[in-house]
């Protein structure tokens, strides 16, 4: 019953983050999610709770994506995606974890004093990003950091770029899962766990977009700059307790 209502809380802090923010729920979950139960249980479940995520929100930002550039990057993560799982079998994941770790928080700091990464029309900066995103997530499970840095790395159109991620990881999950279900790590516990958190994750969704709604965005820049060091501490955590 603890494990139960510890995965719970997980969840919906998770997916509050998730709702306002466009992003971050997966890492949330994935680093709280796996001090309770199997990893190879937790990565596939995250990725089902992020596509029910995505499908939650998306209808109500459609107008808003920023299409052309986020399409050059969801090729580009789907088809480097095998190249980081192939790493994954030949390289420690924690060495990993620790370099993504510290990749995001001076990525940060340099969002936070203004530094720009590139402009996101420009399709090799979306094939870049993408490209990275699609080796860090198959060989670490964590692959938001760099198409996050990129659609807020220049000051501009919050929503836009909140909007464009969410349809962004709607394709990236959707195309993990689905590799996931092909080599059989999509099983009965999967499935279950997913059930059971899913309501969870709905509630706080909700929640985390009227909060953004009703604020109009107001404070959000802050609020991107703080999640991406938080989850940057807490990777480095993870790979040096993990």
């Amino acid at each position: 019953m603890i494990t139960i209502v510890a995965a719970a809380v997980v969840v919906a802090i998770g997916a509050v983050v998730r709702g306002y923010s466009g992003f971050g729920a997966s890492m949330f979950w994935v680093i709280g999610l796996t001090l309770l139960y199997p990893p190879a249980t937790v990565v596939p479940t995250v990725l089902a709770l992020e596509v029910v995520a995505s499908i939650s929100l998306l209808p109500a930002v459609w107008r808003q994506v920023e299409w052309r550039s986020m399409s050059w990057m969801l090729g580009a993560t789907v088809a480097t995606t095998p190249i980081g799982i192939a790493l994954l079998a030949w390289l420690p994941a924690e060495p990993m974890r620790v370099v993504v770790a510290v990749s995001i928080l001076v990525a940060t700091l340099a969002m936070a004093v203004g530094v720009s990464f590139g402009r996101r029309e420009r399709v090799g900066t979306a094939l870049g990003a993408g490209g990275i995103s699609g080796v860090v997530n198959g060989s670490t499970g964590i692959g938001g950091p760099p198409a996050v840095l990129l659609y807020f790395s220049d000051r501009g159109d919050e929503a836009v770029g909140r909007a464009t991620l969410i349809a962004y990881f709607l394709g990236t999950d959707a195309a993990g899962f689905a590799m996931m279900a092909g080599v059989g790590l999509v099983d009965r516990e999967v499935l279950l766990h997913t059930a059971v958190c899913a309501p969870v994750a709905l509630l706080g969704i909700a929640l985390g977009h009227r909060l953004f709604e009703r604020t109009s965005g107001r404070g959000f820049r802050p609020v991107v700059l703080a999640t991406l060091a938080v989850l940057g501490v807490a990777v480095l955590v993870r790979a040096f307790v993990g």
